[in-house]
């Protein structure tokens, strides 16, 4: 492949990406930048609210991502909690879904530079 077309590739963003898999797993995010993941099985508990509004507090600049489909009608609770808490969020429909595991991550709570947290889930 030449110069000219891998520059061509990345301006219309079908270039190689950095570590695909694992930006797939964290629904768009790197693994050092995630504060809190919550599975879909965990979703609608009062523990892992209690815990994400915890992590928010802390981390007032830290992103809310949140898979529609795999969180169904419970998103609106968290999506909720993150905007009383004052915290960017963002939605996503249609997200390709990691082959990873079979109870894939619904939410991530991630930072925008790396934090390094070793237990991000609840």
């Amino acid at each position: 492949m030449d110069v000219n077309e891998r520059l061509e590739q990345n301006q219309n963003g079908s270039g190689p990406s950095l570590k695909p898999d694992e930006k797939r797993l964290y629904l768009g995010n790197f693994r050092e930048r995630v504060i809190l993941a919550i599975k879909g099985s965990q979703l609608g508990s009062d523990a892992s609210k209690a815990v994400l509004e915890d992590k928010m507090k802390a981390y007032p600049e830290a992103t809310l991502t949140i898979d529609q489909d795999l969180a169904g009608a419970d998103y609106i609770d968290y999506l909720q909690l993150a905007i009383k808490a004052g915290n960017p969020y963002s939605l996503l429909s249609n997200n390709e879904r990691s082959k990873q595991t079979a109870d894939p991550y619904a939410m991530v709570l991630a930072a925008k530079t790396a934090v390094n947290i070793d237990n991000i889930e609840i």
